[in-house]
């Protein structure tokens, strides 16, 4: 199994990738243009690759952090075209999330020094998924030879 080999289920990366299942759902449906990124469907199903459960899992991260979902996409896309080194680091700013409306804040004056960074261990993450993948199919392949 290489970075982009699509043999996941749906139901296996939503559980790679930390995604509750009606969550990857909700997230196929509202980034349909951008599925092709992270996915593929053949014959009515979805298939995903290690590269994308890990996408999935670092824009969730960016999602987190204020991005909007086609911008942690395009972002996690960007930064994963290969896998990152064991000690690779995304760095990106926070952007201002209201406390009471969960609602990104546009347009406010940054104050010196005041800039937020948050650190994502896409190293770390890439090598998380890709253990986890290794084992499924691992376990697959004996479930399938007893």
């Amino acid at each position: 199994m290489t970075w982009q080999d699509r043999v996941f289920t749906r139901a296996e990366a939503a559980s790679l990738s930390g995604l509750h299942p009606v969550t990857l759902d909700v997230v196929l449906h509202r980034g349909k243009p951008l599925a092709p990124l992270y996915s593929e469907k053949r014959k009515g199903r979805r298939w995903f690759s290690p590269k994308d459960i890990t996408v999935l899992r670092v824009a969730y991260e960016l999602e987190l952090a204020g991005r909007n979902w086609p911008t942690a996409i395009a972002q996690a896309f960007e930064h994963l075209a290969t896998p990152p080194p064991a000690d690779a680091l995304l760095i990106i700013p926070v952007l201002s999330v209201s406390a009471t409306s969960g609602r990104v804040l546009t347009g406010l004056p940054a104050l010196p020094g005041s800039g937020s960074m948050i650190v994502l261990p896409i190293g770390d993450i890439a090598a998380d998924v890709v253990s986890a993948c290794e084992q499924i199919k691992e376990t697959a392949v004996v479930a399938v030879s007893k």
